[in-house]
């Protein structure tokens, strides 16, 4: 009992320092300096800390304050995903689908967006609908591209929100041309 006490002090010591160290690193980003940012985070995701993994990718993808370097960009975001990070599985999506640090993949794509839409990332449900109206790593499915677009619109997503109007407006992806439903969704757009 003494040692399973000691195991749960030391782990929640270490859960709090690294807590620290995250949120020193968002501040120092916040504040531009990137290299400092890149120092607090690697620590942490060398031991394997998805929230630095995805972190220090983005760092990496961007060239902020390191070398721009889509590889090990694409690496730390696989690395975060698999431990289920949404916005690391969208990342990962995009690298795959962009062909950024490795050739382009749209069925890896799809796997990770499929894992970030789950989640209620939108911009992933988006792109799954893109991947289905297009026939990209899947066969074209126009009834799933357009419930993917209009689960993301309901939700707020401008560029889904686009594609309804677009689709109504020219009778594409399987819907009947409606110029009252493009407009209704031309309005839900900023002017």
């Amino acid at each position: 009992m003494r040692r399973l006490l000691s195991f749960f002090l030391l782990f929640s010591f270490l859960a709090v320092v690294q807590a620290g160290a995250l949120e020193d690193g968002a501040r120092k980003y916040r504040e531009g300096d990137y290299l400092a940012a890149y120092r607090l985070w690697k620590p942490l995701a060398d031991a394997g800390n998805a929230d630095a993994q995805y972190n220090i990718a983005l760092l990496l993808m961007n060239g902020e304050g390191v070398k721009k370097n889509d590889r090990e960009a694409l690496f730390l975001f696989l690395e975060a995903a698999r431990q289920g990070h949404a916005e690391a599985q969208y990342n990962a999506g995009y690298m795959f689908a962009a062909g950024r640090g490795i050739a382009t993949s749209y069925i890896d794509a799809k796997l990770w967006w499929e894992r970030a839409a789950e989640q209620g990332i939108v911009a992933a449900q988006y792109n799954l609908g893109v991947l289905y109206a297009f026939g990209r790593g899947v066969g074209v499915d126009n009834e799933r591209a357009i419930g993917l677009w209009r689960k993301a619109a309901k939700a707020g997503y401008e560029e889904a929100r686009r594609a309804m109007a677009i689709a109504y407006e020219n009778g594409w992806f399987g819907l009947e041309k409606d110029p009252d439903k493009a407009r209704q969704w031309r309005q839900t757009l900023p002017q």
